[in-house]
């Protein structure tokens, strides 16, 4: 009888533990995703690429800081093939900028952006559990359409490397 008690014991302790430990990811998920939109909503953001998709619809994770978009105060910045099909700093004007949450609260954002070589429709998504890690669809007018995912981090703290020739 003491060992059926014990043993329940043990059950009831090591259930409680691992509900605590998924409660404090979901709180830390939680606080990293409400940091992110308030740097994307401040325009104050920097998303370096972790893993876009190929031409053949495989993910492939990136190690180049220099391939990323960013979003400084009233212009964007795209830099990279991976996301911009050239080697430019692509300077963008942004507009028709618009913002909606679901029922989950997970955050789209979808944007028309314009400059030299780039006219195009970009899309952020931030899932509530996922915490600051973006989802980023850029459609342009011409060319094919990048999927990547990234950390959004304020541009301060970033370690990104934008190139001096911005276009």
């Amino acid at each position: 009888m003491k060992r059926i008690f014990l043993a329940f014991c043990f059950i009831s302790l090591a259930l409680f533990s691992a509900s605590a430990q998924k409660a404090d990811k979901d709180s830390i998920a939680l606080i990293k995703f409400e940091k992110a939109l308030a740097d994307i909503e401040a325009k104050d953001f920097v998303i370096i690429v972790d893993s876009y998709a190929k031409e053949d619809g495989s993910f492939e994770t990136n190690t180049d800081n220099s391939q990323f978009i960013s979003y400084e105060k009233e212009f964007m910045f795209l830099q990279g093939p991976v996301i911009a099909d050239n080697a430019h700093t692509n300077k963008l004007t942004v507009s028709d900028y618009s913002q909606e949450t679901d029922k989950k609260g997970n955050v789209r954002i979808a944007m028309q952006v314009t400059g030299f070589y780039i006219r195009a429709k970009v899309e952020i998504t931030l899932k509530k559990k996922a915490g600051n890690y973006a989802d980023v669809i850029i459609t342009p007018t011409k060319g094919s359409t990048k999927r990547f995912s990234g950390f959004v981090i304020p541009t301060a703290k970033s370690g990104y490397f934008k190139r001096s020739s911005v276009i």
